[in-house]
């Protein structure tokens, strides 16, 4: 019963945090920074804007975020897109975001990236080269190790690594997890209240931006 009562509480003190979050005023210098290089943006046609998510798979703290992630995604306005942006710091970090390229134009869904999370946080093995990450999706997803290696190195990922290159620079985030709002507005997570009401945050900038 008192693990029911504080089910709930956890639940009602969550929603009003997010309520809070989403009815806010944000301050510049104090909830987020605006960034000198604005970042090339997504969102088209009837989208209001965007939200990226600057992630590692190696980050114990983007893995724990991932949940929130599940349920805003599940929440979110339809007119604002979510990017996630595999940060790309150093040569040691391309080859985990060629996974996540892969996983995208492999169409392999969401289940497949916490699975990726999972092996590496919760069965704590190693996931860092291009040989690790052939092993596992040929293990876990019935794709061969070769065939791996060529839509990791194809023309598609590329750019898209190459892209991602630009936007962890041009973001100039010192960490994982970090949020950007349409290319400009980059998220104090400490300021807002953690990594799950920056996401809300960046929404309600997006949402501002678009009233105006």
């Amino acid at each position: 019963m008192f693990q029911r009562y504080l089910l709930i509480s956890l639940l009602v003190t969550f929603a009003s945090a997010v309520f809070a979050a989403e009815n806010t005023q944000y301050k510049e210098g104090q909830h987020y920074v605006t960034l000198q290089t604005p970042l090339k943006t997504s969102y088209r046609g009837d989208e209001i804007g965007e939200v990226m998510e600057f992630f590692s798979y190696n980050c114990i703290h983007c893995a724990n975020l991932e949940p929130a992630v599940s349920r805003y995604l599940a929440e979110k306005p339809d007119n604002i897109k979510f990017t996630p942006i595999p940060v790309v710091f150093n040569e040691h970090q391309k080859p985990e975001a060629r996974a996540y390229y892969v996983l995208e134009i492999s169409k392999l869904g969401k289940d497949a990236h916490q699975a990726i999370f999972n092996y590496i946080h919760k069965e704590r093995k190693r996931l860092r080269t291009d040989d690790q990450f052939a092993a596992f999706f040929e293990s876990k997803f019935g794709i061969s190790k070769e065939e791996y290696m060529k839509r990791a190195y194809s023309f598609a990922v590329n750019a898209k690594l190459n892209t991602a290159i630009i936007l962890t620079r041009d973001s100039n985030i010192s960490g994982t997890p970090s949020l950007v709002a349409n290319g400009l507005y980059r998220i104090d997570s400490a300021a807002v209240g953690g990594n799950e009401l920056a996401l809300y945050a960046a929404q309600s900038l997006v949402q501002s931006e678009a009233s105006e």
